[in-house]
């Protein structure tokens, strides 16, 4: 049976009907006829020159760049480049006549296609004045050729000054040429020439500069003999283009390279040059990539560690209901915070409140029985809170305990320790009994405690231990070892700061002594995911990292001295330090990071208000809630929330 449009009989419009649905079947399988795919993105943007220093009125060199990956379609740069200097949107050069001075700046190019988006890093001054070349590089320092076998263009990377003329001595092997303006060393070996230095010269009218080159011109292509980069393990912050960074080879010139696995995101690899560059976009714990170069004769490999931090943001919560500082924060099981107690407008309270982050409101919930600020709060396994000590009036410490149930608001006692004490430690246990460590009582003259008391939720009762620690101590600071002890480190006593840690056994046969290298009045500690803790002290840029397993410390320097700030274990890993005084007492809106995976600080971005004896919580959404405090006039009113 033959089919006809005039007539078009029903068997044949079934036919026709099954065809289209076979032809729709196998595009959807072959993906026939999408001319729309999106292309790879761009990838290791760089340019010749990522740091440059322009005078007013001359006209620059051009600054190209270069990439590998997919075809460029649009560059944009942010900020705006300084007067009389402009990008080109379809090639990406940097070119014009600076008209007026400009600060040395930080400038993102982006290069983008419909696949998505690389970052260089280029920076930029402005001089009345011209600037000599301060620095040239290439990207192969040592490098062996071979005869017959073109090779990647060599380039040159510069800083300071535009370099306008570039020169060799002795001349190039034969075949190769150096570019005059550019700097590129390019072309084919024609004849096997032994190693020698050859210093290419970079000028401009205030001055040059020099880079030495070991080229060797072999007979036959050989493989590339090692690999390493220039920053073998960096510390990137999110948004913020990175400094190139760039492969050092030797033996045979590489021609490609590939890294794996891919690099955070953000960066990315130039496959001709190797160079990564970018501006990474996300969090990112230590990742280890390896990085092959290669060439028809083999291949050679490097590792890049790489970690990338944030400065985080802060926006503004709802305020205390009635601020206060010394005062304790503890996050429920439902994710809201309970507030309790502190000082307020010039005496210890009972007062409590409950925040919830889902609506940003506070409420009043119920009073403690007592007064009380320098005490403990320890969220339980069952969701209750347990207060323990504090000062109930000036200079004189309690010691009676109270339980909260978030349940009905309502605060029950919990029976008294044999001893007052504030500014103690209270740990809880694997086997959900809390260990309460030193404090003292100020009362007729300060007396610092030395004992050791136990509390059972189950039982509501207190058992004061026979080991006490080997010398009294408070404002210590308190960690859960993973074997189930208690590590007390640091503090003070009557006399001085204690430069001694020790484990307290909870089975009470005894403690052990550990070396401590931290002097201070106050000691804050954060327990690292790994089981570590980070340790610090009033007044003292010190940092150190102790490890249970080891019983070792490792230094680290915080960037600022601080007195009673914040410590904080961001759900990533990292540890959030805020506020605090500085130095002449002034409560600092500063904050800085510690990354655990490098043992190394960065500024975080500031609070609006600067504070210190505040508390800090981490929410259950991973951002954390900063609570009034003392300015040093008054307590702060502000809560201010952290988003990592």
């Amino acid at each position: 049976m033959s089919c006809h449009f005039a007539s078009f009989p029903t068997a044949c419009r079934e036919r026709l009907f099954a065809l289209l649905l076979s032809l729709m079947f196998a595009c959807f399988l072959t993906g026939c006829g999408d001319d729309d795919a999106a292309p790879p993105p761009p990838a290791g943007l760089t340019y010749s020159m990522t740091s440059a220093s322009y005078q007013v009125g001359t006209a620059i060199v051009e600054n190209r760049p270069t990439a590998s990956g997919g075809a460029v379609e649009r560059y944009t740069i942010t900020p705006a480049l300084p007067a009389g200097l402009s990008i080109d949107a379809a090639t990406g050069v940097i070119s014009g006549t600076p008209t007026a001075a400009s600060l040395s700046a930080i400038y993102t190019v982006a290069a983008q296609n419909a696949g998505g988006t690389a970052t260089a890093r280029v920076q930029i001054e402005v001089r009345g004045v011209a600037s000599a070349p301060a620095a040239l590089t290439y990207r192969e320092a040592t490098v062996t050729y071979s005869t017959g076998a073109a090779i990647t263009a060599n380039t040159a990377t510069s800083s300071g000054g535009p370099i306008t003329t570039y020169s060799v001595t002795p001349a190039l092997p034969a075949g190769l040429s150096l570019d005059a303006q550019t700097g590129a060393i390019t072309g084919t070996p024609t004849a096997i020439t032994p190693a020698a230095a050859y210093v290419v010269t970079g000028s401009n009218a205030a001055g040059s500069t020099t880079a030495t080159l070991q080229i060797t011109v072999q007979a036959a292509l050989v493989a590339p003999a090692s690999l390493t980069f220039t920053t073998t393990s960096a510390l990137y912050v999110t948004t913020e283009p990175i400094t190139p960074n760039a492969p050092v080879a030797t033996g045979g010139p590489i021609g490609t390279f590939s890294v794996s696995p891919s690099l955070p995101a953000g960066l990315s690899l130039n496959t001709a040059t190797g160079v990564i560059s970018g501006t990474p976009s996300a969090v990112q714990s230590m990742g280890v990539y390896t990085i092959t170069g290669s060439n028809a004769a083999g291949s050679v490999q490097a590792q890049v560690r790489i970690t990338v931090t944030s400065r985080g943001t802060w926006s503004t919560a709802a305020p205390l209901l009635v601020p206060a500082h010394y005062f304790t924060a503890t996050r429920l099981n439902d994710g809201r915070v309970l507030v309790a107690g502190g000082f307020q407008g010039g005496g210890s309270t009972a007062r409590a409140e409950i925040y919830d982050p889902a609506i940003n409101t506070w409420i009043l919930t119920g009073a403690m029985q007592s007064a009380r600020s320098g005490h403990t709060a320890t969220l339980l396994p069952d969701g209750r809170v347990l207060v323990v000590g504090g000062e109930a009036v000036f200079s004189i410490a309690v010691n009676s305990a109270e339980l909260y149930d978030p349940a009905t608001g309502i605060w029950t006692p919990a029976g008294n320790m044999s001893e007052t004490r504030e500014n103690h430690t209270a740990t809880l246990l694997q086997n959900g009994k809390v260990l309460i460590a030193g404090g003292y009582d100020g009362n007729g003259g300060t007396v610092f405690r030395n004992s050791i008391e136990l509390f059972d939720p189950v039982a509501n009762a207190w058992t004061r231990m026979t080991t006490t620690s080997a010398v009294p101590r408070a404002q210590h600071a308190a960690g859960l070892l993973p074997g189930g002890n208690v590590l007390l480190m640091g503090g003070v006593n009557g006399s001085g700061f204690v430069n001694t840690a020790e484990r307290i056994a909870i089975d009470d046969s005894g403690t052990t002594p550990e070396a401590f290298p931290i002097l201070g009045n106050v000691t804050l500690s954060a327990r690292l995911a790994d089981g570590s803790f980070l340790v610090m002290a009033d007044g003292s840029t010190s940092a150190q990292r102790y490890t249970p397993s080891t019983s070792t410390w490792t230094a680290s320097t915080m960037q600022e001295r601080r007195t009673i700030p914040t410590v904080t274990t961001l759900a990533d890993g990292r540890v959030l330090v805020a506020g605090g005084a500085t130095s002449g007492g002034v409560r600092a809106t500063s904050t800085e990071i510690y990354n655990p995976d490098t043992n190394t600080w960065t500024a975080g971005t500031p609070m609006s208000d600067g504070r210190g004896a505040g508390q800090a919580v981490l929410l259950v959404d991973g951002s954390v809630l900063m609570i009034s405090g003392y300015s040093g006039s008054g307590e702060v009113p502000s809560v201010e929330r952290f988003q990592p």
